[in-house]
């Protein structure tokens, strides 16, 4: 499990010469393999917290640099337990902030719960992005150059779910809210299209929805199966959510539409140092009426080695399976590889839409093994470039 998406976490060796710098070296060796470990100092200490300096490398934005603490907050019977793996803590906290060489700059802050044994899951968190992000897909036509735009503004996520009896099944909420406004980050010099009719299109879009602030406000239905080892660091089970959302002018939407989203995440362990992975995502949106909706509404391909927002349109599909190999119990090897689909409707998405393709390569330590947190690095390559991406939390 990810903690939210702001977790582009940094390199080990910084991150371990932060974390030798906040306290006795003695609270960061594992007592049962002497290896560098953060569990004792994050579970022990009321303030304790992983800090993260972040490096970014995200295609699409540039390179960047920030800085993130992850809180772990256990019970206090967690704490007395003797239990020294496997332990998921009731509250996760996240603190972070972020700029890039393009100008984007992000700031945000997110808690994720489990809480009452596990019966209750809650994820939250606010941020204000100010990103700027080329666009390949405007006013529903694909642009043949992109179209640089600055979106700003807060926004806000809230997921709660409860267990259904003693089964591995969740329902829930989910709720969402987002006060952009859209401008040019750069003036547009070229043409965009050979084609002057949707050329046209693209400009009066863009004139009427620039330079605006826009309310996108959702509530939507979950339905969640989680038979996983570790949220963590999964390396057996499975993890199915369904989701529907609405976002309507009746709950302070600008935007009508209807929002469905369908991830399915495999986890098999072939051998004590052999586990597979697989993950299936489906999301798709339902303009109403036939409004046409700003690019950073569409769904899109979220695979390392792609850029964000590179590809996107009202449906997308993505496939992608990953191995590791357990060089020992704390260094992990990763290899990883899939594929992606991005097409207007379902009978195109299921027929002749042309498929996005990346793999790459990586590795992970395991910085507290109590919760089964990994760090690491991973290499991606993709159909027009290479990215390496910092991890925190599985990939997924």
């Amino acid at each position: 499990m990810k903690p939210l998406t702001l977790l582009k976490a940094a390199p080990l060796a910084l991150a371990f010469a932060a974390v030798h710098s906040f306290a006795i070296s003695e609270d960061f060796i594992d007592p049962e393999d002497g290896m560098l470990d953060a569990s004792q100092f994050l579970s022990q200490h009321m303030l304790g917290f992983l800090p993260v300096p972040v490096i970014i490398t995200e295609p699409a934005t540039g390179n960047g640099l920030g800085v993130m603490g992850v809180f772990f907050h256990e019970s206090d019977e967690q704490k007395k337990s003797a239990k020294t793996t496997g332990v998921i803590p009731e509250n996760i906290s996240i603190l972070g902030m972020a700029a890039t060489e393009n100008g984007t700059k992000f700031g945000g802050a997110g808690h994720i719960g489990f809480w009452r044994g596990d019966t209750i899951r809650y994820k939250g968190g606010i941020a204000y992005p100010d990103i700027n992000l080329d666009f390949y897909r405007v006013a529903n036509v694909d642009l043949q150059n992109p179209v640089e735009l600055n979106i700003s503004g807060p926004a806000m996520l809230q997921k709660l779910t409860f267990r259904l009896g003693s089964s591995k099944w969740f329902a829930g909420v989910y709720q969402t809210y987002q006060h952009m406004e859209t401008t040019l980050a750069n003036d547009i010099d070229i043409e965009l299209l050979p084609n002057d009719e949707l050329n046209d299109k693209v400009e009066a879009f863009l004139q009427n929805r620039l330079d605006i602030s826009e309310d996108t406000s959702g509530l939507g239905l979950i339905l969640e199966y989680d038979s996983r080892d570790n949220p963590m660091n999964p390396e057996a089970g499975y993890n199915y959510r369904a989701r529907a959302v609405q976002f309507d002018d009746a709950i302070g939407s600008d935007l009508n539409y209807t929002q469905y989203q369908f991830t399915g995440l495999n986890y098999w362990r072939l051998s004590d140092k052999v586990n597979v992975a697989l993950r299936l995502d489906y999301q798709s949106i339902e303009p109403a009426g036939g409004e046409t909706l700003p690019p950073y509404a569409l769904p899109g391909l979220r695979m390392r080695g792609v850029p964000a927002a590179r590809y996107q349109n009202n449906q997308a599909f993505i496939s992608e399976i990953e191995a590791t190999y357990k060089l020992t119990p704390r260094w992990h090897l990763k290899g990883f590889g899939g594929a992606g689909f991005v097409a207007e409707n379902w009978s195109e998405l299921t027929g002749d839409a042309d498929s996005v393709e990346s793999y790459g390569t990586g590795f992970r330590y395991l910085i507290a093994r109590r919760y089964g947190f990994t760090m690491g690095v991973d290499v991606a390559w993709g159909p027009e470039e290479s990215a390496w991406y910092i991890q925190a939390g599985s990939s997924w």
